[in-house]
């Protein structure tokens, strides 16, 4: 069994991709940095820029797809009146309603030609200007052509991401200025701003993280301590002062399950230095629990299959094992892009499959041998205790 409470070895050294230290306690009085402090001792970690980035609360600019907008038209005097019954507008950059409420339309474009990326800028060029004159040809212009500027009272943009999600674009300006906005960048990447990188439970936004100046090297100082009978923590500065607080204790599991995986897994952790050597682009990282991979059906992974050869288990001894294995799953996807993009982009997700190893109770008195050296591959953080059960590669065309 191998407990991460503390590095075996130095986890700023070389090119090693990590996100958070063990924890030590310290006798320092917290209530100086957060008055609301619980009384108590406090942890200290160390997290890397890589750490620092999942758990600011700070907003982050991403880069997507503009491919529509949702227009709202003036009420008349009936739908004023009826207004405090009838759904709101969205005004700014958020989830998307497929289903736009009364009195609004959306208009999508149906252009999809890219340019892939060239190593002749002059070619690229030329390409561009052809895309550009096809794009006049898009019924998404001619009806924004159509529209009545003093008929409208708000205009919306509708951006796609890279994972065929949709979300909402906050325009500035007068009317005519969203409209024309959206007559010149539609299917242009534009910078949409999220309220921080967790964008919804369990997903983070990579985009927002510069890879390509990660330094193992750089960490910063982490303080968890009880605060309303929960866990709370703070990110210090250089100084000593608080830069931010970390209200949200999941996000602290998160950050030690993904150094589990790092750790466990070597596949994904090469996965996660060639991002950082520039040859993938991250998007995004998820963590869940309802994978849809029956165990129970599939092979043994291949952890399993190295323990049954070595401790010679029967097919039937085998059938005892299959039940557990669907059961305290935790599934860590890193879902990127190679460097060079392409006309035809390949989303790929590389998938560690973490399993809690409660989740083996009923093999301790029926299978003691296979309980026991699954066992000695154990990580060990303050989110529990895993072991690498799978690690998957894949991809989707976007």
């Amino acid at each position: 069994m191998r407990s991460i409470f503390h590095h075996e070895t130095d986890p700023t050294a070389g090119e090693s991709v990590w996100v958070i230290t063990g924890g030590r306690l310290i006798n320092m009085d917290i209530s100086a940095l957060d008055p609301a402090a619980d009384s108590g001792r406090a942890k200290e970690y160390r997290i890397s820029d890589l750490g620092r980035y999942l758990l600011c609360p700070n907003p982050i600019e991403v880069k997507k797809k503009l491919v529509g907008g949702e227009i709202h038209y003036r009420k008349g005097l009936l739908q004023k009146l009826l207004g405090p019954f009838q759904s709101r507008p969205n005004h700014g950059d958020g989830a998307f309603d497929k289903h736009p409420p009364q009195g609004a339309d959306i208009i999508v474009s149906r252009f999809k030609l890219s340019i892939p990326e060239m190593k002749d800028p002059d070619l690229k060029a030329h390409l561009q200007l052809i895309a550009d004159e096809l794009r006049g040809y898009d019924s998404f212009a001619k009806r924004l052509a159509q529209l009545e500027p003093a008929r409208i009272s708000h205009v919306i943009g509708i951006c796609e991401d890279l994972g065929g999600n949709f979300s909402y674009l906050k325009l500035q300006g007068t009317i005519a200025e969203k409209i024309s906005y959206l007559t010149n960048s539609i299917t242009n990447n534009v910078g949409v701003i999220l309220n921080r990188s967790y964008v919804a439970q369990g997903l983070f936004e990579l985009r927002g993280f510069n890879f390509r100046a990660y330094r193992a090297v750089d960490s910063h100082r982490l303080l968890a301590y009880p605060k309303d009978g929960r866990l709370s923590a703070c990110v210090l500065t250089p100084n000593g002062a608080v830069e931010f607080f970390v209200t949200d204790p999941s996000l602290l599991k998160y950050a030690h399950l993904l150094e589990q995986c790092l750790q466990a897994d070597p596949m994904f952790n090469e996965t996660m230095r060639r991002c950082v050597r520039g040859e993938f682009r991250p998007i995004k990282l998820f963590f869940n629990n309802q994978l849809e991979i029956d165990y129970a059906k599939a092979n043994f992974p291949a952890v399993y299959r190295e323990v049954f050869r070595e401790n010679h288990v029967d097919s039937r001894q085998r059938n005892l094992v299959k039940p557990v294995l669907n059961h305290l799953q935790t599934g860590v996807s890193l879902s990127f892009l190679p460097a060079s993009a392409s006309a035809d982009e390949r989303l790929f997700s590389h998938i560690a499959v973490l399993h809690d190893f409660r989740a083996l109770d009923s093999l301790k008195k029926n299978l003691p041998a296979v309980y026991s050296e699954i066992g000695k591959r154990l990580s060990v953080s303050e989110a529990g205790r895993f072991y690498l059960l799978d690690s998957i590669k894949g991809y989707s065309n976007v």
